[in-house]
């Protein structure tokens, strides 16, 4: 198990878990450190995606907008 909590791989072995337990905590464990990474990154691609969608638009409606008049 990974140290995020200092002495649960002990603990839970002294408890009499089998390794298969202690394999599918760990399995928990990652699973669902990697979706959160997966959230994250989603969340920073999709702001990415609207900070370029916005120059789009404001380039569309420069263009759409009649020039200025002197």
């Amino acid at each position: 198990m990974p140290s995020f909590l200092p002495g649960l791989s002990e603990w839970l072995q002294h408890q009499g878990l089998p390794a298969s337990v202690l394999v599918f905590l760990g399995f928990i464990w990652y699973e669902l450190k990697a979706s959160e990474a997966r959230k994250v990154k989603r969340i920073d691609d999709l702001r990415a995606d609207n900070r370029a969608l916005g120059e789009k638009l404001d380039r569309l409606v420069e263009r759409m907008l009649p020039a200025k008049q002197p």
